[in-house]
């Protein structure tokens, strides 16, 4: 009970007041008279002049519940003093006045509005712990703490204020709750809270020896270490003192590593200490390749590849290599399925070994049969003088040779022979043009063609001819005819055919068709633009006053002046307007054509030929590509149609350890390149951005199992490069492989890059030559309208038929096969299945690369 004093003087509440002489009551609690008991509370005056007499009630002056002499304690016999609500009012007499005052009668005990709490649910030993009281609805009202406990012990005495420190406890082997209790007392009464807890805890201990194992799945748990009186949640781990892992959980856990592991405990308050450490150690599969390896039947003749099959495996999953040897010795980088025979093989038996490693285990071998004794390829070609060439070589070579011929010079070129046809019967490599004036009454000449033959079929017969429109003429041989009325309008072509008694039957060639007729038109200075938005003029000149100028617009392969005349693309598909029409022809001199309507973008020739009225036609010509300018500055990264980047200026994208390459990512899908290179030096920069050197010997990049090609056959393939060393005509610069219709763009020499592409059966080698330095080089891939175009360096080169996509599951950039690596730099390639952002590819990696 708190003693208040209230002192009134006379005039207040009804009282009187004599000099500083006032009445007080002691013993009240919040300056109230509390319910139940009034023992304990006197009045006296403040200058301790005797009282005469005291009277006490519910009104002033009143004696309803009293009267007495002072000092007076109101007694428990009191008992109508608190049976209700008020107010007490106390009359004190003395010297012949009265002094009054009066107080509240509290009648409720207080009531906890919010209750006492801790400042947390959870503690660490050796943190202090901080409670708050609460409060209550009774204002003034005393709060204080009834109970402080730990496990039912008292802590009440270690409480400073409103905290308390745990440094000293420990909560092992215990429930660690801590319990408070707190009380409020007011004038109404006493009243105790409901009790609250928090928890006292610390980190678990560290695993035990006997809490957990090892085997062959991983961990297993099999007891918890002390939790420090919080519950265990997660169990973490490393392996070799390397990075800490989570389980996620307290259970047993599958591991796929091996070496030395220590786990350890989490709870609320922390992690436990390390436990000691455990070895897991892997089981070594027992492997077993039940057949020796076998080669293909091949002769070993230098120049044919062999390739191997392998044996079968048992025991468990493993990974394979292979290794090639020469004699006992193993060969160099010979590490794959195949293998081409070398000069240094001549006179060696090869054979190969399959290598079979488990994972964490130890490589087990088997080695193939020994092949034959290698040969010599002994190519041989016997000049006639006659335009043929017997050619001789070890029985059974199947590999494709370099036939090089220098003069005459109607003959020379570098030609590839591909031995295993040759053996079937002779092959024309070279079919010279007619000479002479396609008109009736003059003389066409023909030059012999070139043929090579192989002396093992016999001696090579040929005889020659003349045909017209696809029919031989009778009675027509020798290199010379004179054109007669019946030629005219038609083609004619001079014919040799070349019959050995072994081959498999005679081989017919032809020379280039000539058109026979009048004089034609010729047509000169053509020249076109895009001179508004779907619309291009063209300016050229005839020396032909009549007629009618042709023309088409397309962006596929060159079509025939017949084609143009007819108005249908290269295919023969009819052309609409105005991709097709005409224009009369009224004087020679100066001509300009305008062609409306087109659609935008365009990417596009125009082909022209002038037909005179009795059907002559001339020579067709054609304008240069005409494209709409690019103004949505084109890039890989911008465009919604691109497919896959691959830049080498990026440094981040490429993967290499002191500057040898392994992998250049994919900057805009997953189609990353993997091989080999050189990065990171100075010698690498093109006009201050970073290259990748192609050493020309091994180095190379190839998807690895992403095809970046889409199957509707249709798109762009830009590559901006440094074209270095050849040392084989098969040396390319890009290769997409071993499908059903492949794609290549080879030397096509063994010293330098002449540029031949191969998409599916066609062929066209590059003019002008590409040569070495730094090009852009691009591939349109149009299966629309069935077009393969080359561009190098912005300049269309040639066209191709391209009737069936490319559907090659491998790409390669500075390599084909397995062997043919080409030198230079690799600086960036992107791929987009719009056949229509050439030019804008084009314009890119001009700018970013300073070209």
């Amino acid at each position: 009970m708190i003693g208040l004093s209230i002192s009134i003087g006379s005039g207040q509440n009804g009282g009187q007041r004599s000099g500083n002489r006032s009445l007080t009551l002691s013993g009240l609690i919040d300056g109230a008279a509390r319910p139940g008991s009034a023992s304990g509370i006197t009045a006296a005056f403040s200058d301790g002049f005797p009282i005469q007499s005291l009277s006490w009630g519910m009104t002033p002056g009143g004696t309803e519940f009293g009267t007495g002499a002072s000092p007076q304690d109101f007694s428990s016999a009191d008992t109508g003093l608190f049976d209700a609500p008020g107010l007490l009012h106390v009359t004190a007499r003395a010297a012949g006045r009265s002094y009054s005052l009066s107080v509240p009668i509290r009648t409720a005990p207080p009531v906890f509005l919010t209750p006492p709490a801790f400042a947390a649910p959870l503690y660490k030993i050796g943190e202090a712990v901080e409670v708050s009281l609460g409060t209550v609805d009774a204002a003034p009202a005393t709060l204080t703490v009834a109970s402080f406990t730990l496990d039912g012990e008292d802590r009440q005495s270690g409480l400073a204020g409103l905290a308390w420190s745990s440094a000293g406890e420990t909560a092992w082997g215990r429930a660690g709750v801590l319990r408070l209790q707190a009380r409020a007392e007011s004038s109404g009464g006493v009243v105790l809270s409901a009790p609250v807890t928090a928890r006292l805890g610390d980190a678990p201990r560290a695993f035990s020896a006997a809490d957990w194992s090892v085997d062959e799945t991983g961990v297993r748990i099999a007891a918890l270490p002390d939790d420090g009186n919080v519950p265990i949640t997660n169990i973490r781990y490393r392996i070799d003192g390397g990075p800490d892992r989570s389980v996620n959980g307290v259970t047993d856990f599958a591991l796929a590593d091996y070496g030395d592991i220590q786990i350890r405990a989490v709870n609320a308050l922390g992690i436990g200490a390390w436990s000691d450490t455990k070895t897991r150690i892997a089981q070594t599969p027992t492997l077993s390749i039940e057949a020796a390896p076998l080669l293909a039947e091949v002769a070993a003749v230098e120049g044919n590849t062999l390739t191997a099959t392998a044996g079968p495996v048992s025991g468990g999953p493993s990974s394979r290599t292979w290794q090639w040897y020469r004699g006992t010795a193993a060969i160099s980088g010979a590490t794959g399925e195949s293998y081409m025979l070398q000069p240094a093989d001549i006179g060696q038996r090869i054979k190969v070994r399959q290598i079979e490693t488990p994972s964490g285990g130890t490589p087990v071998t088997r080695d193939s049969a020994v092949s034959p004794v290698v040969v010599a390829l002994n190519f041989q070609a016997q000049d006639n003088g006659d335009g043929t060439f017997g050619i001789t070589y070890a029985d059974g070579a199947r590999s494709t040779v370099e036939f090089v011929l220098s003069q005459p010079t109607v003959y020379a070129g570098s030609f590839n022979l591909d031995l295993a046809a040759l053996e079937t019967g002779p092959i024309c490599l070279v079919q010279p043009a007619l000479s002479g004036t396609p008109a009736v009454g003059a003389a066409l000449s023909a030059t012999p063609f070139l043929w090579v033959y192989p002396e093992a079929l016999g001696a090579l017969s040929v005889s020659s001819g003349w045909r017209r429109n696809e029919t031989v003429l009778a009675g027509e041989s020798g290199s010379t005819h004179t054109v007669t009325a019946a030629d005219a309008g038609t083609d004619l072509q001079y014919i040799e055919t070349g019959t050995q008694s072994g081959a498999a039957a005679p081989v017919t060639a032809a020379s280039p068709s000539v058109r026979i007729g009048e004089a034609a038109a010729v047509l000169s200075g053509v020249s076109g633009t895009r001179s508004a938005a779907g619309q291009i003029t063209v300016t050229l000149s005839t020396d032909w006053g009549e007629g009618t100028i042709f023309y088409v617009v397309t962006g596929g392969a060159a079509p025939s002046a017949a084609q143009i005349a007819a108005g249908t693309g290269a295919d023969g598909t009819p052309l609409a307007v105005p991709y097709r029409g005409s224009m009369p022809v009224v004087a020679a001199g100066p001509q300009t054509l305008t062609i409306s309507g087109l659609a935008e973008p365009i990417s596009a020739t125009v082909h022209l030929v002038q037909q005179t009225g009795s059907g002559v036609q001339s020579v067709p010509v054609s304008t240069a590509r005409i494209a709409s300018p690019v103004t949505s500055g084109y890039s890989p990264q911008s465009s919604a149609s691109a497919l896959a980047w691959w830049d080498a200026s990026d440094e981040a994208t490429i993967t290499h350890a002191a500057g040898a390459v392994s992998q250049i990512a994919d900057k805009i899908g997953t189609a990353h390149l993997t091989g080999t290179g050189t990065t990171g030096v100075g010698a690498s920069d093109v006009n201050g951005l970073n290259t990748i050197v192609m050493d020309g010997t091994s180095d190379y990049l190839a998807t690895a199992g992403v095809y970046p090609f889409p199957a509707d056959g249709n798109w762009v393939l830009t590559i901006i490069a440094d074209i270095g060393a050849v040392n084989d005509y098969m040396d390319s610069l890009f290769s997409a492989e071993f499908g059903s219709v492949n794609a290549y763009l080879r030397a096509s020499s063994s010293v330098y890059f002449a540029g031949k592409l191969y998409v599916g059966a066609a062929n066209q080698a590059v003019s002008p030559q590409i040569g070495a330095g730094l090009h852009t080089v691009q591939i349109v891939a149009d299966k629309e309208n069935n077009v393969a175009r080359c561009f190098v360096d912005g300049e269309e080169v040639f066209t191709l038929a391209y009737p069936t996509a490319v559907d090659s599951p491998v790409v390669q950039f500075f390599r084909f096969g397995t062997s043919k690596n080409l030198g230079g730099k690799f600086l960036e390639v992107f791929i987009d299945s719009d056949t229509g952002t050439q030019a804008g590819a084009l314009a890119f990696a001009t700018k970013k690369w300073a070209l």
